[in-house]
C-alpha cells in the first residue's frame, strides 16, 4: 500500500508540474494579481500580500508554495505589482518573479475594467543535494535554468462583481537544465469570477469560483465565504478531483489574515499507511489607501484687492 501512495505522490506531483506548473492556492480570490495582471491594484489601494501553503503533510517532499504580491495604484488609472513565487516539490525547485502593469479604464459608477500584461522571468531546476540513480540517464535534470515569462490579463471590477480573464506563460519556453534534460513550459489560461451579496447590513456571502487549464488538464475551483460586519469571514472551497476546503479569517483595520485547511479528496487521503494528512495555508495581507497629496499653496496677489 505504502509503494501505492507513493506512486500516486509522484504520479500527482508530476501532473502538478508538467500540467499545472502554476501555484495552486485555496486563496485564490484573494490572489487575483498572480495570475491575472489586469487585477493589479484595481481596488486603488497599496496592497502586500503574502500566501504560504504546505500541501500534502506527511509525504517526504510534498509541494510547498511561497507567494509574494505587491501592489501599488498610481497616476490615477494605473497600476504597478510585482508577484514573486516560490514553488518546491521533492527535489524540483522553481522560482519566479514578475512586474505586472494595468491600465484601469473607468466606467463610471464604481466600475473598472483592468488591462494588464506582466513580464519576467522563471528559473526551473533541481536543489544541489538531488542524487539521480541513473547518472548516466540524459532525461534526468541536474542543475537550473532561466527563461523569460510574459503574461496578459483583462479584469472586470464592480462593487458587486469582479470577472476576471488571462493567460500565463505565453512563451511556451523550452527550458534546457543542465544542458541535457528539456522541460516545455505549458501554456495557462484563466477564467475567475465572483459576487458580493449584502444578506443584511451585518452579513455579506462571497461566493467566487476559479476555472485554470493548461489547455489539456482543466481543474475549478468553487468558494463560498460569509463575512460578518467587515471583520470576520469563514467559508468552504471545493476543488475537483483534489479537496475540499475549510477557512476562517479576521480583519484588523488593514491587516487581514486568513487560515485554510484542505481535506485531501483523492488518493492520498489515507494517513495510517503514509498517505496525505491534508493542506495548510496562511494568508496574510495589509493593504491601505495611498497618501493623499497635499494641495499646492494659493497666493493672492495683494494688488488686485
Amino acid at each position: 500500500m505504502k509503494k501505492i501512495l507513493l506512486f500516486l505522490a509522484v504520479s500527482a506531483m508530476m501532473t502538478s508540474a508538467v500540467a499545472q506548473q502554476d501555484a495552486q492556492l485555496t486563496h485564490f480570490f484573494f490572489n487575483n494579481q498572480t495570475f491575472n495582471p489586469g487585477a493589479t491594484a484595481i481596488n486603488d489601494k497599496i496592497c502586500v500580500g503574502l500566501t504560504m501553503r504546505n500541501q500534502w503533510v506527511g509525504f517526504t517532499g510534498a509541494p510547498k508554495t511561497g507567494v509574494l504580491n505587491f501592489s501599488m495604484p498610481f497616476a490615477r488609472q494605473n497600476g504597478f505589482g510585482i508577484t514573486a513565487i516560490a514553488d518546491q516539490a521533492g527535489q524540483a525547485n522553481d522560482v519566479s518573479v514578475k512586474a505586472s502593469y494595468s491600465f484601469h479604464a473607468d466606467l463610471k459608477n464604481g466600475r473598472k475594467l483592468g488591462l494588464g500584461i506582466d513580464a519576467g522571468i522563471i528559473n526551473k531546476g533541481y536543489s544541489p543535494g538531488f542524487k539521480a540513480v541513473d547518472a548516466g540517464d540524459a532525461s534526468i535534470a541536474v542543475g537550473s535554468a532561466m527563461t523569460p515569462d510574459v503574461g496578459v490579463g483583462v479584469f472586470y471590477k464592480s462593487p458587486s462583481l469582479y470577472f476576471g480573464v488571462s493567460s500565463q506563460k505565453l512563451l511556451e519556453s523550452k527550458v534546457i537544465i543542465g544542458g541535457t534534460s528539456e522541460t516545455h513550459i505549458r501554456r495557462h489560461y484563466y477564467i475567475t469570477g465572483g459576487y458580493n451579496y449584502q444578506m443584511n447590513p451585518m452579513w455579506l456571502l462571497k461566493p467566487s469560483f476559479l476555472i485554470k487549464s493548461d489547455g489539456t488538464v482543466p481543474q475549478f475551483d468553487v468558494n463560498a465565504l460569509a463575512e460578518w460586519n467587515q471583520k470576520i469571514f469563514a467559508g468552504v472551497t471545493y476543488r475537483y478531483q483534489d479537496a475540499v476546503a475549510a477557512l476562517v479569517g479576521y480583519k484588523v483595520g488593514d491587516l487581514s489574515i486568513s487560515y485554510a485547511y484542505d481535506f485531501t479528496t483523492n488518493g492520498l487521503k489515507e494517513p495510517k499507511v503514509g498517505g496525505s494528512q491534508g493542506t495548510h495555508e496562511i494568508y496574510l495581507a495589509y493593504c491601505m489607501k495611498p497618501p493623499t497629496p497635499p494641495k499646492p499653496p494659493v497666493y493672492k496677489d495683494v494688488t488686485w484687492l
